[in-house]
């Protein structure tokens, strides 16, 4: 009777009784419960989005979707059946794979449930598959191209020829995307020599030891993840590149993507000598100028200054907030600039928000205190296992080069730049701008439509002034920009972000952005660039 009760809280897809009340024969008296309605209570049980907790009514709406049976309906607009099936498949996927995660919870008292999950994902994601390419097939606003040459002349295409030459469509439209920015790129590079396997995965080395490992989607991407590791935005590496594996008809996911190992990371460190001994004979003046009883008092003073002078720049996360995902990315350790260091996570100089006491304020005075009476002859040594040997300083790449504090390392960061460090070692992260900005993605949206326009407006001037290079289109009042080339990418952003990138990069590359069409007027505070731009 158990079960019973249970199918009483759906309604019979056989009969049609409401919840509650007991199944009928065809001339209306009482009978068993039907067997389809015993299975929608067995569905459901099993397959539920968020378990047993989400009230019954909710889960019915579910199983009613994928349970009734439709008859064909040939007075139907054109196109519903097509729109039903791609509305069902997508109801199965999330069924399905809540199904997997049930049944790995329901057995994990005595199994292990991973195995019994990870089958039925796979069969979630054939679905989900089936599903985006029905999808795309007949959404008019779908976004993937196809190669119309591979399906010319086949009447029916069978869905895994339809998906080839979707995949091959998607390939040929970031080639030519990627053919684009390649013309904005007018100073020779590095020279480097790369290996791009099919499956993504890219290593390459640079004439001066230097090594970047990562991914791409298509070989034609590897040129744009070696340009983040160049002097400037416009500078093209020199690249031959070494295939291994057929060229792709499909975007590779780079799934199995090498990284920086701490090998890497401890040959960058020993590779750049001239960087090593700058940032050794500066921390040696300061020992000389600064005695061991005024340290504390010397980096408040330094802390306050640098405060004052170079405020951080908000954190750059332009690209995590646009929709489409990452198709280039790369990983390198190097010796970078510290003045280029322009967001360290913790938004003041010198203060911390940690729960541990010894990460906290006190940090900056007692290791500027190890560092400052440490030997000069053994300075070499204490910043190689504190830079090289330790966890390193991970630092994301904005073109130009400026930097941003990824993940780790915040606390020497903000030590090196206090006491005026020329140098530091980091393990550098990079990935390719996206080819489509929403100005919707831009902006806080709290802001309103107004901020929305005007961001918009401020696109058009850069288009015409040679500032951005791309297309802009519109979806409903929202400025889109499909994006060839941007050698200040900061000023895709609000006012408020690029005023502040353009003045820590006039600090660290003075002139640059003037010889690139902005006056240095401009460049003197945010309302100086709203002027500018906005008129």
């Amino acid at each position: 009777m158990a079960a019973d009760w249970d199918a009483l809280d759906f309604t019979c897809p056989t009969c049609a009784v409401t919840r509650k009340e007991t199944c009928t024969t065809k001339d209306g008296r009482p009978r068993i419960t039907h067997l389809a309605r015993r299975l929608t209570s067995i569905l459901l049980r099993i397959a539920v989005h968020r378990g047993r907790s989400q009230p019954p009514a909710e889960r019915a709406q579910i199983v009613r979707s994928l349970t009734a049976v439709q008859e064909a309906d040939m007075s139907a607009r054109e196109g519903y059946l097509w729109h039903q099936a791609t509305a069902e498949l997508y109801l199965w996927e999330q069924v399905v794979a809540a199904a997997g995660r049930h049944a790995a919870d329901a057995v994990g008292g005595h199994l292990d449930g991973d195995e019994l999950r990870d089958a039925v994902q796979q069969a979630a994601r054939r679905i989900d598959e089936a599903y985006k390419l029905l999808h795309e097939w007949h959404d008019e606003r779908a976004e993937h191209p196809l190669d119309e040459e591979l399906l010319a002349g086949v009447l029916r295409p069978a869905p895994s020829l339809l998906a080839r030459a979707r995949g091959r469509g998607e390939v040929q439209r970031l080639q030519a995307d990627l053919a684009r920015r390649i013309e904005h790129m007018d100073k020779p590079g590095g020279i480097w020599e790369a290996t791009w396997h099919s499956g993504g995965a890219l290593s390459a080395h640079r004439d001066d030891g230097s090594c970047v490992y990562g991914w791409s989607a298509t070989p034609d991407a590897a040129e744009h993840v070696l340009q983040s590791f160049e002097a400037t935005s416009r500078h093209r590496p020199q690249l031959t590149l070494t295939l291994h594996g057929e060229q792709p008809e499909a975007l590779a996911t780079g799934d199995d993507a090498p990284g920086i190992g701490r090998v890497d990371i401890l040959r960058a460190f020993d590779a750049d000598r001239a960087a090593l001994d700058a940032t050794v004979a500066f921390i040696t003046q300061l020992q000389r100028a600064w005695s061991q009883d005024e340290i504390a008092d010397r980096v408040r003073a330094a802390t306050a200054q640098l405060q004052t002078r170079v405020p951080q720049s908000p954190y750059f996360d332009l690209y995590n907030r646009q929709r489409e995902r990452h198709w280039a990315v790369g990983e390198s350790a190097a010796w970078v600039r510290t003045d280029a260091i322009v967001h360290a996570v913790d938004e003041v100089w010198g203060h911390f928000d940690r729960s541990e006491a010894s990460r906290g304020p006190s940090w900056i005075p007692r290791a500027a205190r190890e560092l400052l009476t440490t030997k000069p002859e053994q300075l070499a040594a204490f910043l190689r296992h504190h830079l090289a040997e330790e966890p390193p300083i991970s630092l994301g790449v904005i073109n130009g080069p400026l930097y941003n504090i990824s993940s780790g390392g915040a606390h020497r960061t903000h030590l090196f730049r206090i006491l005026g460090l020329p140098w530091m070692l980091a393990e550098l992260y990079a990935r390719i701008p996206p080819r489509r900005f929403d100005v919707a993605c831009v902006i806080d949206t709290a802001k309103g439509m107004t901020e929305a326009e005007r961001v918009g407006r401020g696109w058009h001037t850069l288009l015409e002034r040679g500032l951005l290079h791309g297309r802009i289109h519109y979806e409903g009042a929202f400025a889109v920009l499909d994006l060839d080339h941007a050698p200040a990418p900061w000023l895709l952003g609000d006012a408020a972000l690029a005023s502040s990138y353009n003045m820590a990069y006039e600090r660290v590359y003075p002139g640059v952005l003037s010889e690139l069409g902005i006056p240095a007027t401009a460049l003197a505070d945010r309302k100086a660039w709203e002027q500018w731009l906005y008129g």
